[in-house]
């Protein structure tokens, strides 16, 4: 494709849409982005935006205008790939009209959501901007008595960072924070959030959350009794964002480009995005560094590219005083080795195949050697 020939609609305005949509306008390509209000730094929701009470926005109305961007303020669904039309439902209300496409990003994440618990639906959300702004009031007075329900990253990020000015306690069915990692990790996050003061309640069953009022509710459990909050966050469960006219699956089955397999000029990026690496096998990276570096991949693949998407798996997280960053994947690692805050877990080949470091970002170069060499 070249960049006057062609336009291009981005359906998702997070990280990974903004960023394709981003490099694309400034090669000169007539881009529709569309997403509900103005795109923004989603993991931050969880720990900067908090603390600062704000939403941190990537992009202005002015600021998309500037860059040539068309923003379509609202959601995209039902995808038709032989009319090239999707359907838009604008934020503020009015009917859905058609849009014409063609060429089309799908970069839609993934959504929030919370467990069958009897009563969730009264809790808050911080997993992406709306309820954040929704959230922030309830949060200007200090010393609330808040509950945050899920022990995930966004679920630790966000009782870390509230523990600074509330009363916190995490509610998590697994054992312990952050369970579903290498052990180091959990067990670190967890001294983490205890030193900072937050009440941990593992292996918690939740019945039912019952809203007494504006200001109060109580959250009964049958491992922990029951519990009084001012306010609750879900931090737990998400879903695929994927529509039945791309296979309503998890998530996209794309080639090493990044484009969908099956699809003519249809590409995705970002958490929806299922993509073969050379030596880890077909993989979804739900983690900001990978929706950045892939949005930006697409829009150079739509504009000539044909580099492969080769990015070795990466996240970072940060709770309270804790920086966590993974390299690789657990999984295949059979051994590990432990030094100075970097643990690195060989495969039955002996070379690395992930490596973890805590409170070392001064190593992360000589991490990411490690993982290359192998």
């Amino acid at each position: 494709m070249t960049a006057d020939a062609r336009s291009v609609t981005v359906v998702g305005n997070g990280v990974a849409g903004f960023a394709c949509a981003a490099r694309l306008a400034a090669r000169g390509v007539r881009v529709t982005l569309v997403g509900p209000g103005f795109p923004a730094d989603r993991p931050p929701l969880s720990k900067s935006a908090l603390s600062r009470g704000r939403v941190p926005y990537l992009a202005t109305a002015r600021s998309l205008l500037e860059a040539g961007i068309t923003h379509l303020d609202g959601w995209a669904d039902s995808p038709d790939l032989g009319q090239r039309e999707l359907v838009f439902s604008p934020r503020r209300g009015g009917p859905s009209r058609h849009v014409q496409f063609e060429t089309l990003v799908w970069a839609t994440g993934l959504r929030p959501s919370p467990p069958p618990i009897p009563g969730i639906a009264t809790a808050h959300q911080n997993a992406h901007p709306a309820g954040l702004d929704s959230l922030l009031p309830h949060l200007v007075r200090p010393g609330r008595r808040v509950v945050v329900v899920g022990a995930g990253l966004i679920g630790t990020e966000t009782a870390a960072t509230l523990s600074l000015r509330h009363r916190v306690s995490l509610l998590e069915r697994a054992g312990r924070p952050l369970d579903r990692l290498h052990p180091a990790i959990s067990a670190a996050a967890t001294a983490a959030l205890e030193g900072l003061g937050v009440v941990i309640a593992g292996a918690c069953e939740i019945e039912g959350i019952e809203a007494r009022g504006r200001a109060r509710h109580l959250v009964r459990t049958s491992t922990h009794g029951s519990l009084e909050a001012d306010l609750v966050i879900a931090a737990a469960g998400v879903r695929s964002t994927v529509p039945v006219e791309l296979g309503g699956g998890a998530s996209l089955e794309t080639d090493e480009r990044l484009a969908v397999v099956g699809h003519d000029d249809v590409w995705a990026c970002g958490d929806v995005a299922s993509f073969p690496h050379p030596r880890f096998g077909r993989l979804t990276i739900p983690h900001w560094d990978n929706a950045r570096a892939g949005g930006r991949h697409v829009a150079d693949a739509i504009l000539g590219n044909p580099g492969s998407y080769t990015r070795n798996p990466y996240w970072f997280s940060d709770v309270g005083p804790l920086r966590i960053q993974q390299l690789g994947l657990a999984p295949p690692a059979c051994e590990w080795t432990e030094s100075r805050g970097l643990h690195v877990g060989r495969g039955a080949d002996g070379t690395p195949a992930c490596v973890v470091l805590l409170n070392a970002p001064h190593r992360l170069k000589e991490a990411r050697s490690l993982l290359a060499a192998a």
